[in-house]
Order: structure tokens, then sequence, then C-alpha cells
């Protein structure tokens, strides 16, 4: 083998090093990226989920205070009909 033979061969080898080193890191880079984004991914879904859970409470609590506003309601309407009426025998 010549000198430059082996110079040849040895640049390749540099070539084809420097290369597979290139193609690594890119994998590398998108490996790490990936693994970031299904990180984002999962947390944006756990808070997802407790932001659910805490709209089903909500929900329920308004639901629970529109029924104890119109029994509330209810009452005072009844209360109110009963001082009529007392009023009204009141008056006789």
């Amino acid at each position: 083998m010549t000198k430059e033979t082996a110079k040849n061969n040895i640049t390749i080898y540099a070539v084809l090093i420097g290369w597979g080193l290139t193609i690594a890191s890119v994998l590398w880079q998108v490996a790490v990226k990936d693994a970031n984004y299904s990180m984002r991914l999962d947390s944006i879904e756990a808070e997802l989920t407790q932001l659910d859970l805490r709209l089903d409470t909500a929900e329920a609590f308004r639901i629970t205070l529109a029924a104890d506003l119109a029994e509330i309601k209810t009452d005072l309407l009844w209360i109110r009909k009963e001082l009529e009426e007392m009023s009204a025998r009141g008056r006789q």
C-alpha cells in the first residue's frame, strides 16, 4: 500500500466516522425532542384531567345551589301567601 492510498483510506474513514457521528447526533436530538414533547403532552393531559374533575365539581355545586335557591324561593312564596291570607282574614 502506498502512502497516497493509505492517506485516501484514512480520509474515507474520517469522512464515514464524521457522517456517522452527525447522523447519531441528529437521531439523539430527535429522540430528546420527542421525549420532551411526550413529557409535555403527559403534563397537559394530567392538567386537563384535573380541570375536568374541577369542572364536574363546579357543575355539581351549581346544580345543588340552583336547587337550594329554588327551594328558598318556594318557601318565600309560601310565606308570602300565608301572610297575605292572614292579612286578608284580619281585615274581615
